[in-house]
């Protein structure tokens, strides 16, 4: 949540585990200062990465383009409570339009947000994304 603590809370709350969440509040607040040190001294480097502030379009062929608009597309149309399952889903339903691999899709992705060609599992890490920021994100050529 780019390392904003009442970010965190409220992606969590999306999750499974919103209502311990919301009783652990405080105890999560107080802990979440620890995590910048995990990660910059000892996480290992494939948990970490940070959202993609702006891709390059020319990084992207058409197809990969057309995947990530019609992707966005989707999300703009998907139901306020689309969870992880949701997402992951919504992804594989690309694998026959395109023609591509799962696994070309997922990379494509990653790429558009991470910059990386692996990350989080998409699905859940796409549903705790602001909805908005994601399909922008998404629409790499705008």
């Amino acid at each position: 949540a780019l390392r904003d603590p009442a970010a965190t809370l409220d992606i969590v709350a999306r999750t499974e585990h919103g209502s311990v969440a919301q009783e652990q509040r405080q105890t999560i607040l107080s802990e979440l200062k620890f995590i910048d040190t995990w990660l910059e001294e000892w996480a290992p480097e494939d948990v970490k990465f940070t959202l993609l502030a702006n891709p390059d379009p020319a990084a992207f062929s058409q197809p990969e383009k057309d995947y990530l608009k019609a992707l966005a597309d989707k999300i703009a149309a998907a139901p306020t409570e689309a969870d992880g399952e949701w997402f992951h889903k919504a992804i594989y339903e690309f694998k026959d339009q395109t023609g591509m691999k799962p696994q070309q899709l997922f990379q494509i992705l990653y790429r558009a947000t991470i910059d990386k060609e692996s990350g989080p599992r998409a699905g859940w890490f796409l549903s705790m994304l602001p909805r908005d920021w994601l399909i922008e994100r998404l629409r790499i050529e705008k």
